[in-house]
């Protein structure tokens, strides 16, 4: 399976990756976290791989099995963000803003 990484804002910092199918949500964040950050995930070091589909919008990947159960694709866009924490919970996220929104 062919996925798109973005990994900057410019579509030149943007590759492709060839990933199994059967690859693990777990793999493909160790593997990401090597190419993009240059290191291994360190313990207790979290990170939110999220995808899109050209006609959609972004979802987060949760850690299944593997990357097909989770709900990727062949051409999906993937990024990965590290969540710095001093817990291993998850921080639940309420809402978004734009930049511009008036309140």
């Amino acid at each position: 399976m062919i996925l798109t990484v973005i990994s900057g804002r410019r579509e030149g910092d943007w590759f492709d990756i060839d990933i199994p199918e059967e690859c693990s949500v777990n793999r493909l964040n160790e593997l990401l976290g090597l190419r993009l950050f240059h290191e291994l995930p360190s313990p207790g070091m979290q990170y939110i791989l999220e995808a899109k589909f050209p006609e959609g919008l972004w979802f987060k990947i949760e850690d299944v099995s593997s990357i097909v159960e989770a709900g990727l694709r062949e051409g999906a866009y993937i990024r990965l963000q590290r969540a710095f924490s001093t817990t291993n919970d998850e921080a639940p996220v309420y809402g978004r803003r734009t930049l511009f929104q008036e309140t």
